[in-house]
């Protein structure tokens, strides 16, 4: 008994002793300490936003969880009995993708027709949905989950700020801004994105047709929270409920999940239909239900990104095999939910993968080569030097990076018998090894998978003694005052970055078209613009009844040193026929157009 006793306390020293370490670096080495300082220096010009009482994208996204949890139970309803948070989860992740597969059958005819997706809110007449609140449990409120919440009132308000990052503005609600404007959802040659899996963009297409650029990163917001939700159910399935408010804290404190919270990007709409689907797969032993359960979800991840096939469904195949479990229903069933968007191409640009494995007159070799460069992962000595340092860059050197997570994981080495536990650590080695062999290695790319490090990380501390736990809180309360400091920024984003389509909204004609050189963020223009992705080319007829040109001087620098942008279209040609200057900052000019 002495020796077992002295065993404990040394791996309670060694978790400690790590932990520790592992702070005092990233808080001096990595100047991190200094984030709380500045934080209290900007405080007297912290502002919440114009956007913040906007209480109707909130109203509007809570009515879209209401319809998709209401339609998602009544379909799973035969397949599971069982009435928790996590199966609930399960009936919103099916009915989200019932309305994102609804709205993109209905879109193809008309845009402005998709809000009949709202009919499917009559499943509230069915028993299936009110069946989960007959026995609701009262949270346990404490430290953690406190800590959540502070993390979501600071996203919130970031989230209530006007969209502004290059992505979302390019082609998640840039795709679903030309879709509007064509008044069905199109073939969009110069956007190759638009042709990419576009779950979570069916639902911000129906935002744009009701509200605003807003309600959507409302609805990726949510996505965060929902996945913190889902988090806590499966540990609380595996292990127990406090276990499953540390690793939801562990989550959704890390600044990156916060940064991803502020936009309206997809990855947050991966990782919450991944975290079901790894639950699924980790309660495989529990029934054959939560196998078929985690399929859906898996189908639903790829719905979002491809990505999603290596980091969740790939290394759920190999888990369920290495484990003798049913992997065929799982594979048909995650088949089955990535079907609409495969159709979806296969109808509109003749190629269910387009632009993958494609050759055609908008997709030539040269694209696929530089697509190729940008985005396929090398095994070369950087490649495999990567394979253990990427946890590392981006634990410390990465822009709003915490190491929470690596002071948390590994420290699973230390717990002995957990037969779960070393479940839960093979499966996100599996997810690791498919992200680094089989992506071009972005940290957002991981990140259906660290709900899983995060489940690693709180059952270690759970065991690990108050200590280890106070160090990891600080750490996170640091990151905190990392994400308040964005919060201010996002209040103080320079106005002239979209000065010039502002005021091409504001000051052109409704029938002008313009032509965007050096400018793909035209998910804010509200009147016709010819424009193409870095990747992409322009339309032949690319000048055919201009009538002005945005010319973004700084960033074709970017676009053409990087990408070779832009293809298909002749410079010279514009510039030889650009007339007044009508309006000028220093990013570039509007010009009137000379036939």
């Amino acid at each position: 008994m002495t020796g077992a006793t002295s065993d404990f306390n040394l791996r309670r020293w060694l978790a400690g002793g790590w932990a520790a370490a592992i702070a005092i670096i990233f808080l001096f080495r990595y100047d991190a300490w200094l984030n709380p300082l500045w934080l209290c220096q900007s405080l007297p010009t912290l502002r919440l936003g114009q956007h913040f009482l906007e209480w109707r994208d909130a109203a509007w996204c809570l009515a879209v969880f209401a319809t998709a949890f209401a339609a998602g139970s009544v379909l799973i309803d035969r397949l599971i009995r069982e009435r928790t948070l996590l199966t609930g989860l399960f009936a919103l992740g099916v009915g989200l993708w019932l309305m994102a597969t609804g709205i993109l059958i209905i879109g193809v005819f008309s845009a402005a027709k998709t809000v009949w997706i709202f009919l499917l809110a009559g499943a509230w007449f069915f028993p299936a949905p009110r069946a989960y609140f007959r026995n609701l449990h009262r949270p346990q409120i404490n430290g953690w989950l406190l800590l959540i919440a502070v993390a979501a009132m600071l996203c919130l308000a970031g989230a209530l700020t006007p969209p502004f990052e290059y992505d979302e503005l390019e082609y998640h609600l840039g795709a679903p801004s030309e879709y509007l404007k064509a008044g069905r959802i199109i073939f969009l040659p110069h956007n190759f994105y638009s042709n990419l899996p576009q779950l979570t963009e069916m639902l911000y297409l129906l935002a744009l047709v009701m509200r605003s650029g807003i309600a959507a990163k409302l609805l990726h917001f949510s996505f965060g929270l929902l996945s913190a939700a889902a988090i806590f159910a499966v540990a609380g399935k595996l292990w127990s409920r406090r276990v499953g408010v540390l690793a939801a804290a562990l989550f959704y404190c890390v600044p990156f999940v916060q940064d991803l919270s502020q936009t309206a990007r997809v990855d947050l709409a991966t990782t919450f239909f991944a975290t079901l689907a790894f639950g699924g797969v980790l309660l495989a032993c529990d029934g054959d239900q939560w196998i078929r359960l985690a399929g859906l979800m898996a189908g639903a991840a790829i719905a979002t990104k491809w990505p999603a096939i290596a980091v969740v469904f790939l290394p759920s195949v190999i888990f369920l095999l290495a484990s003798r479990r049913s992997w065929i229903s799982f594979c048909l069933l995650a088949i089955i939910f990535i079907l609409p968007w495969l159709c979806k191409n296969w109808f509109l640009a003749g190629n269910p993968v387009y632009p993958l494995w494609s050759a055609s007159e908008h997709w030539s070799a040269a694209q696929a080569a530089i697509f190729a460069q940008k985005h396929y992962a090398r095994f070369d000595w950087t490649g495999w030097r990567e394979l253990l340092e990427r946890a590392w860059h981006y634990s410390f050197a990465e822009n709003g990076a915490v190491p929470v997570l690596l002071m948390t994981a590994p420290l699973c080495l230390l717990i002995r018998g957990n037969r779960r536990l070393r479940l839960v650590a093979g499966l996100f080695l599996l997810a690791y090894v498919g992200w680094w062999a089989l992506t071009f290695r972005p940290w957002r790319f991981l990140f259906p998978a660290l709900p899983l490090a995060a489940l690693l990380g709180a059952y270690v501390l759970e065991s690990a003694g108050r200590w280890c736990r106070r160090v990891v809180l600080v750490v996170l309360v640091v990151g905190l005052t990392r994400m308040a400091l964005v919060t201010l920024a996002l209040e103080q984003i320079p106005g002239n970055v979209f000065a010039p389509v502002v005021w091409m909204n504001e000051n052109l004609p409704a029938t002008a078209k313009v032509l965007y050189v050096g400018e793909a963020r035209i998910a804010l223009a509200r009147h016709a613009v010819v424009w193409a992705t870095a990747f992409d080319q322009f339309p032949a007829d690319a000048t055919n009844g201009l009538t002005h040109v945005y010319w973004n001087s700084s960033e074709l620098n970017r676009l053409h040193d990087h990408y070779g942008y832009p293809r298909g279209l002749d410079l010279a040609l514009v510039q030889a026929h650009l007339g007044r200057e009508i309006y000028r900052t220093e990013r570039g000019a509007v010009f009137e157009w000379t036939r």
